[in-house]
């Protein structure tokens, strides 16, 4: 073989190689161009115009603080600290009460990043409050390490929050010098989680195996035990993602008090002194049940983690404070030879207070014993009275107890049914009047076994004000407990809200895709779910096995589609958003406008570039089309209104969700910034940049446990007003699943354990975002309560529990809330992942309960087809990396309907939220970014012309260049 062909041979290689990389890297980078911009850009939000709500969106931080933390433990009434301790101060102690290990956010898309102008940490707040504190002491902690243990990312470290010393460390020198500041030592715990913090979920840590994540760590002990030797009096304060075990408060007899904090975003740090010195009084209730042990006598915690793609909810319903109290009430725990209050330290709704309450009902709708009425509304009405000396709030809870048959329905025996926060509670007598609402429908369970429908069974109901779930309040008069009766069963097999038709949709010969989302045809052997029967005799003891034979499914819904109605292109001159030209617009002959009336001002079609925010206009809600475009089933005006849109603005509008909505010109929709992070707005997984400004809240695990439902509105109202100022319009939150098991990586961005509690403070977030011109995407519908993100893993579970249970705080942010937006789940609900799910996101979603507005896929993997997840009732993709259009054929009926339904629903959402154009934010766009882009192509290119050449010139002695060398 000659030189010359072997040059040819190799160039061509080489330039198929660079045609490759051409096509393919335009490709790529086209696709993450979003992102990538964004990465390099870093924050260029305008923030100008939003000083005032920043503001006050910290001063809904500080209050949440101050009403969610928990008093778990006060010994002899140690707080609020006396006069003379705070001006003595005292000692904090634990490497987490520095700055650096003081954590304030989650990790991962669920955080946030709080400037650092904004940012209190414990030592900040110690001094704002004039609450002194051993400097000398924190130093030699902060040397330690200078790690910062709530950096954010997708893959946070939990174990930094671990740092501490060891028991050498404090020697006999450091203890005398912090004895003789003061006797008060502040000990600080920290556990820090996030999104895809650990695959295991917390059950074994960088080491720490069998749960001890959740347990005092050795050094930890060491701390304790120094501190136990040398006599200080101990206030614990816990500043964590998950709760952890806390049993070791009873072993030490100096431990005088013990606070659950949590993690407290960028200014509720502040609650913490105010609280210690009692400026305030604490009112947080915990929204969880903390055992002392998290993995014995704990029906989840055997089902905690995956079997190969499969996870079973074994236990059904009974999880958190329905499977202890139950457990207590069925004598299972004598049974094991042990006692309710020796497995349960603090029971749901948990909390002291530093003055006394005592309760009396003053009134009721009904009569105890009265029967039950299916139609009723029934209230009753609590005086909570102060028998303290200093004022402060407390929380009223309504629990039912049904009565249960072996055999039956399974029921709990505790049921939060309401509650209700007073007021501040003056002291010495005074009082205030609460009222609990409630109906025959919250009293309901879901019957499975044969067609489907909810049901009041026939019975004895106890409706019960209670102190928590376990204890009875101390009354002031009378009993703290009314019954209704149901003298038959009450049935519902229509939806009480908008009387569509109710059924089994996922069990039995009804189960969607043929496979029983109990496992039953997947699952050799089947499960056998937890039962109340023989004290809970079927207990589960080993991890249910792995499903088999798992197919996927598409909805039929669409087979008989007929798109011929459909058009594209056809302008109809209807553009939900135009420009105001400033210009007054003439008079119809003989008009005359009344006295101070103003002119209106010509309105003219915006442009793509003014609708992307790159050319400035002054762009207006067209409102008499809003008013029409508002009742959604106006089918006439949605069709000529969509007819407007091309094949490509469809595609686009579709898959271009990546933390936004793509603008459309054709029907003057202008680009919507859509940010995550249900603690506050972030930047994203990829860039959590440190010069954002937003307010950073407190996790929803911390603000659950303020119980308030009027704080829940004033924080999503707060972020309303926030995202206007600030130029954006969605908000990926909050999050609604639920605490299934202490061990989740994820628990810190839900709320609770509770389905009635997590439900009641959601919805009144999603109704004042709603209110204040944001729409929220409730998340992560549905099943998902793993933490590592469950790309494509099955969760089985009984119809029972995903309707009674898993379901029911995305159904009241539906409902009360009035959410118009929905992220659907990495994970599959029984055998199909949930975006594709249409009997659950349209029959039960958009049919039961009159849902109208989007479902985005929760990021973008592979498995999330178009069409698929198109006609299982998934709208919007929300492109992680990428920011594509959508790869579907609108030349097929079935998925030009499916698409149609799509971008109306994104499109409804904006116009059922939007009462003013926000300010467009352009896309971000990085110079650097951009002139890289174009030096790699340039080089490229360039690679390929000289591959060319060769191929052309093999012999470098025989060019044309060289020829004309020669002749000269």
């Amino acid at each position: 073989m000659s030189k010359s062909t072997i040059v040819r041979i190799i160039c061509s290689v080489v330039a198929v190689i660079i045609i490759a990389a051409l096509i393919a890297g335009n490709i790529v980078l086209n696709n993450t161009a979003y992102i990538i911009h964004q990465f390099f850009s870093g924050d260029t939000t305008d923030y100008s115009d939003a000083e005032d709500e920043l503001v006050q969106g910290d001063e809904v931080v500080q209050r949440l603080g101050e009403e969610s933390v928990v008093l778990l433990k006060n010994e002899d009434n140690f707080l609020p600290l006396s006069e003379e301790q705070v001006s003595e101060g005292v000692n904090l102690f634990g490497w987490a009460a520095t700055d650096q290990g003081f954590i304030v956010v989650g990790g991962g898309s669920g955080g946030t990043v709080i400037a650092e102008k904004n940012k209190v940490t414990l030592t900040k707040a110690f001094k704002e409050e004039k609450l002194p504190y051993n400097e000398a002491l924190l130093e030699s902690y902060s040397a330690i390490s200078s790690v910062d243990a709530d950096r954010n990312g997708n893959n946070p470290v939990s174990t930094d929050a671990l740092t501490n010393p060891d028991a050498d460390w404090y020697k006999a020198d450091k203890m005398n010098q912090a004895k003789t500041f003061s006797n008060t030592a502040v000990v600080v715990l920290s556990r820090f989680s996030g999104e895809n913090a650990s695959q295991t979920e917390l059950v074994n840590v960088g080491g720490y195996n069998n749960g001890t994540y959740l347990e005092l760590t050795t050094n930890e002990k060491a701390m304790l035990d120094a501190l136990e030797e040398y006599n200080f009096d101990v206030v614990v304060l816990f500043n964590t993602t998950n709760y952890i075990e806390m049993g070791f408060l009873e072993e030490y007899d100096n431990i005088k008090a013990a606070l659950q904090i949590g993690i407290l975003g960028q200014s509720g740090a502040l609650a913490v002194p105010r609280i210690l010195k009692g400026d305030v009084n604490p009112s947080g209730r915990l929204a969880d049940t903390l055992a002392y042990d998290y993995q014995t006598h704990n029906p989840s915690y055997v089902n905690n983690m995956y079997e190969k793609d499969s996870m079973v909810y074994q236990e059904g319903i009974y999880f958190g404070y329905k499977w202890y109290e139950t457990a207590d009430d069925a004598g299972y725990f004598t049974a094991q030879g042990t006692t309710y209050d020796e497995v349960v330290q603090f029971p749901f709704g948990y909390g002291l207070s530093y003055t006394d309450f005592s309760w009396e009902i003053i009134e009721s709708s009904f009569d105890d014993g009265a029967d039950m009425s299916k139609d009723t509304e029934y209230t009753i009405t609590v005086r909570v009275t102060n028998n303290g000396d200093v004022a402060g709030k407390d929380v009223v809870q309504l629990y039912s107890t049904p009565e249960y048959t072996p055999g039956g329905i399974e029921k709990a025996s505790m049921n939060l049914i309401a509650f209700v926060k007073t007021p501040e509670v003056e002291p010495n007598g005074g009082y205030q009047d609460v009222t609990l609402t409630f109906d025959a429908y919250d009293l309901a369970s879901w019957d499975e076994r044969e067609d489907g429908w909810w049901v009041a069974e026939e019975g004895e109901y106890v409706l019960s004000v209670m102190a928590n779930a376990h204890d009875a309040p101390v009354m002031t008069a009378g009993s703290n407990q009314l019954t209704l009766y149901a003298a038959e069963d009450i049935v519902w097999n229509t939806d009480p809200d908008t009387g569509n038709p109710v059924e089994n949709r996922f069990t039995g010969d009804n189960a969607y895709s043929g496979q029983d989302i109990n496992g039953s045809d997947n699952i050799a052997g089947g499960v056998e779910y937890l039962s109340r029967a023989d004290a809970f005799a079927n207990y589960p003891k080993a991890r249910a096995a792995a499903a088999t034979n798992v197919s996927n499914y598409t909805s039929d819904m669409y087979d008989d589609a007929d798109a011929s109605d459909i058009q594209y292109g056809v302008d109809s001159e209807m553009y939900l958003v135009m420009v105001d030209t400033g210009e007054e617009a003439p008079l119809e002959e003989g008009e005359e406008l009344e006295e101070g009336e103003e002119a209106p001002h010509i309105l003219v079609k915006a442009t793509l570039a003014q609708l992307n925010g790159t050319e400035e206009a002054d762009l207006v809600l067209n409102e008499e089309l809003a008013d029409l475009l508002i009742n959604y089933d106006d089918e006439e005006t949605w069709n000529a209104f969509l007819n407007q849109l091309s094949q490509q603005d469809v595609k686009d509008l579709i898959g271009k969700g990546g933390f936004q909505t793509e603008a459309i010109e054709s029907v003057g929709k202008p680009r919507v910034v859509d940010r995550d992070g249900p603690a506050g707005f972030n930047m994203g997984v990829s860039n959590p940049d440190t010069n954002t400004m937003w307010t950073g809240f407190p996790t929803e695990s911390t603000i659950a446990c303020c119980w308030n439902t009027e704080l829940m509105y004033d924080m999503g109202a707060a972020q309303g007003q926030v995202a206007q100022a600030t130029g954006l319009g969605g908000w990926y939150a909050p999050g609604v699943n639920l605490h299934r098991s202490n061990y989740n990586t994820r628990n810190y961005e839900y709320f609770s354990e509770d389905a009635t509690l997590t439900a009641d403070l959601a919805a009144q977030i999603v109704k004042g975002a709603k209110d204040n011109n944001l729409y929220c995407y409730v998340k992560h519908f549905a099943l998902s309560e793993a933490g590592a993100n469950p790309n494509n893993k099955m969760t089985w579970c009984t119809e029972q529990a995903l309707r009674e249970v898993y379901f029911k705080p995305f159904e009241a942010c539906v409902k009360d809330g009035g959410a118009n937006g929905m992220m659907s789940a990495f994970n599959r609900v029984g055998a199909v992942w949930a975006g594709a799910n249409s009997a659950m996101c349209v029959d039960v979603l958009r049919d039961e309960w009159g849902f109208k507005g989007t479902v985005i896929t929760d990021w973008q993997q592979g498995y999330m087809d178009y069409t698929w997840g198109l006609k299982g009732g998934n709208d919007l993709w929300l492109a992680g990396t990428g920011n594509a259009s959508a790869n579907i054929n609108l030349d097929d009926p079935a998925t030009a309907v499916a698409a149609r339904r799509a971008v109306k629903s994104i499109l409804y959402t904006y116009v059922a939220t939007v009462n003013e154009v926000t300010p467009v934010t352009p896309a971000p766009h990085s110079a650097l970014f951009s002139a890289l882009w174009v030096i790699l192509n340039v080089v490229l290119a360039l690679g390929l012309a000289v591959c060319i050449w060769f191929i052309i010139f093999p012999d470098v002695h025989n060019t044309p260049f060289n020829k004309l060398k020669k002749k000269n």
